[in-house]
């Protein structure tokens, strides 16, 4: 009885050293086993234990790895291969599940339990390329040809928002296209609108414009346009010669839907702004609806250099505020009433409110990717009050990232996307690290709780800063230095001033008294404005990171990945895949000259000089992204590309020390290029880079780096014969000597 009486006691103890996450297990010594042997098998028990429940974790990311392999780089692979490949690798699992729990021997079941295991990520990452190959081909739709003579587009406005220069933009659902037949005619157009007042969601409009395909990536590595306007049915970009005319017509009842909600939204905003009337305004209409068209270009650089540029998507901040004010102010209006207190739980009433109006909000504001995130997160939390269950989880996360996934396997090559779940899965793993700590802690005091609160959002900003970095700085060539300070500062003013105040202004607007609580959330959006252009003009606040191959982010992201999905020591080996990537990403070559796709325009980074820029007449829309994607500062874009100014020269010499490249003119918006080094020379002329290159510098070598040749239909090159040829000639603009 004693005997039994100790060994129960050493069992509870061995159980709380688990909880508390010791890292060492008090074994016996097994007779015949050296102690280093022992000590492994002791250290994979340790991980067996703590990491069982995580496996399950993976099945996204291989999820998200097989979609995002053929949403790029296998975009042209048949997806009835994918499809049986999935369900072989299913049934292999299947198979090794059945066998293992038949089998008598331990050994023989490991290992097919283990085989199963990779037989099942392997159908999550099949099964993710197969997604993207349907998707893709579900998303098939027409688009114009690169045709440059004006047409006349008629259809209903969808949505508007501005372009960088501040202009208005519109959406359009095509219903008609001149010189184009209706099975070649595309289901989206966006265009550049030619007036000053832009015509409403729903409203039927008429333009005349020029239209061109959705532009591919400028230089290797970059964003690619085009792929992401082929999911979204996107078929043409282009600008209106002149101002659109309204037309009265009536859409279809689906779209009517789709339009009213844009309208709502749109109203919205509108109203929000002219009820303000401060520059915190635009910044108010882009936080609670969406809609960023009256942010100006100027407070969004200034949000992105602070690293307050996640404020403005509508993510999880916005989501989780609205959700957790909802909820607070249900469950304490319950406690009022003491006959449904008595007879019900508040809590799950409030959850019930709460899961309402985040999803109605979701679907308001968009429902763009980050939104449906935080809405499936917010759900499965609020779910989870309701069935009595844990409401923040690393499994929630991952169903939603599934759910994400199955509907948008494109996403997957998203930087917001890839932003917002890296970001969300660093601060769970904090969550559950800091609950492993404070599991059994007594109760704080009140200066411990602020200390605590002041040290939780330095620590969010931090781990969300790091999670996301590779991301930003791979994208955006850029990182922001001082976003710790800057995310201290605002936080405060958005979830105790901007947020109530923006709920109660929502909850007044009905009775139309609402303006006062608009003006002051925009007077706390204003203080955030001062704080991010303060931040923004400090000392290296936006830091320029130099262009790298995909092998460095994707290294770090698997790093974070490995680092945050893993509970017990296995987690530090990321450390060594995070040095690696950092290594690759310092140590690989330098870009010293952007070349656009054609040749049409090429841009000289040398690292102790001026950049210099040479374009042919028909390259300004590839400089202008030339100059974006080398992260030129706006003062010197300014003055390689001045505004209007079209005139140039039939040659051009840009080049530094042992290198050289010279521009001729060829006519006809071409260019011949020619480089030489170390007195070799080497020309390159039309369809010798079709998606342009770069010119990379390591040590003594010169690299001419071309991009690889682009799959998927979005790459494919457009015939003329979707458009009525008419023998026109290319637009050109005049040129001199």
């Amino acid at each position: 009885m004693m005997a039994w009486a100790s060994e129960k006691e050493a069992n509870h103890r061995t159980k709380q050293a688990n909880q508390l996450g010791l890292s060492r297990l008090i074994t016996r010594h097994r007779e015949g086993e050296s102690d280093l042997r022992t000590w492994m098998q002791d250290r994979l028990q340790e991980i067996a234990d703590q990491d069982r429940d995580r496996l399950v974790l993976w099945l996204p990311v291989g999820f998200a790895c097989g979609s995002g392999a053929t949403c790029s780089v296998r975009a042209d692979d048949p997806a009835l291969a994918w499809v049986v490949s999935t369900f072989l690798a299913l049934g292999l699992w299947f198979l090794c599940v059945v066998i293992a729990q038949k089998s008598n021997r331990i050994s023989v079941s490991k290992g097919l339990f283990g085989l199963g295991l990779v037989a099942l990520f392997a159908a999550a990452c099949l099964g993710g390329g197969a997604a993207g190959l349907l998707r893709a081909e579900a998303a098939k739709a027409p688009r114009v040809s690169e045709v440059k003579t004006p047409v006349t587009v008629t259809g209903f406005v969808e949505q508007i928002d501005r372009t960088q220069r501040g202009a208005w933009r519109a959406k359009l659902l095509v219903d008609s296209l001149s010189q184009t037949r209706r099975d070649a005619t595309p289901h989206y157009v966006r265009i550049a609108l030619a007036q000053d007042e832009p015509p409403k969601p729903g409203q039927k409009v008429r333009c005349q414009a020029i239209l061109r395909p959705p532009p591919g990536p400028v230089v290797p590595g970059a964003y690619d346009h085009a792929r992401r306007a082929w999911f979204q049915g996107l078929g043409g970009v282009g600008y209106a010669l002149q101002p659109c005319a309204v037309i009265e017509s009536d859409a279809s009842v689906a779209h009517s839907i789709q339009f009213t909600l844009a309208l709502w939204r749109a109203q919205a905003a509108r109203s929000i702004v002219e009820a303000t009337r401060s520059d915190g305004g635009g910044f108010l209409a882009a936080v609670t609806t969406g809609d960023r068209a009256w942010l100006s270009d100027a407070d969004v650089q200034a949000l992105q250099a602070s690293g307050l540029s996640h404020v403005i998507s509508v993510s999880g901040l916005h989501v989780g505020l609205l959700g957790g004010l909802i909820f607070l102010v249900v469950w304490k209006l319950v406690a009022f009433f003491p006959v449904l207190a008595l007879r019900l739980d508040a809590r799950k009433i409030a959850a019930v409110f709460a899961l309402i109006f985040t999803g109605a909000y979701c679907v308001f504001t968009g429902a763009e990717a980050p939104a449906v995130r935080a809405f499936i997160m917010s759900a499965i939390a609020f779910g989870a009050i309701l069935l009595n269950r844990k409401a923040i989880s690393m499994r929630g996360l991952a169903i939603a990232a599934i759910c994400v996934l199955v509907a948008l396997p494109e996403s997957a090559i998203d930087p917001g996307f890839q932003m917002s779940f890296l970001a969300t899965a660093a601060l769970v793993a904090m969550w559950e690290l800091w609950e492993r700590q404070r599991e059994g802690s007594p109760e704080i005091g009140v200066v411990r709780r602020v200390a605590i609160w002041v040290g939780g959002a330095a620590a969010t900003s931090v781990v969300a800063g790091l999670a996301t970095a590779p991301i930003s700085a791979a994208t955006f060539g850029r990182v922001s230095v001082w976003s710790l300070p800057a995310n201290l500062l605002a936080a405060p003013i958005l979830d105790f001033w901007v947020a109530p105040m923006s709920a109660l202004a929502a909850s007044l607007a009905p009775f139309g008294l609402d303006d006062w609580a608009w003006q002051a959330a925009a007077a706390g959006l204003s203080i955030t404005l001062k704080i991010a252009r303060w931040i923004a003009e400090l000392p290296g606040a936006n830091a320029d990171i130099a262009w790298t191959h995909a092998t460095a982010p994707v290294t770090l992201i698997l790093a974070i990945l490995w680092l945050t999905l893993w509970r017990s020591w296995l987690r530090l080996l990321a450390v060594l895949a995070i040095l690696a990537g950092l290594m690759i990403w310092a140590l690989g070559p330098k870009p010293v000259a952007w070349i656009g796709p054609e040749g049409r325009a090429i841009l000289a980074t040398p690292h102790d000089a001026p950049p210099s820029l040479c374009r042919t007449s028909g390259g300004r829309f590839d400089a202008t992204r030339l100059l974006d994607k080398a992260g030129v500062p706006p003062e010197e874009a300014a003055r390689l590309l001045p505004e209007g100014e079209h005139r140039l020269k039939r040659t051009c010499w840009l080049g530094q020390g042992d290198w050289e490249a010279r521009y001729v003119y060829a006519g006809r918006g071409r260019g011949v290029l020619g480089i030489s080094f170390n007195g070799t020379s080497y020309a390159f002329g039309r369809g010798d880079i079709p998606g342009g290159a770069l010119l990379m510098r390591d040590g003594w070598r010169l690299y001419f780096y071309p991009a690889p040749p682009r799959r998927g239909p979005w790459a494919k090159p457009i015939g003329d014969a979707n458009m009525v040829d008419q023998g026109a000639e290319p637009l050109l603009l005049n040129h001199e000597e």
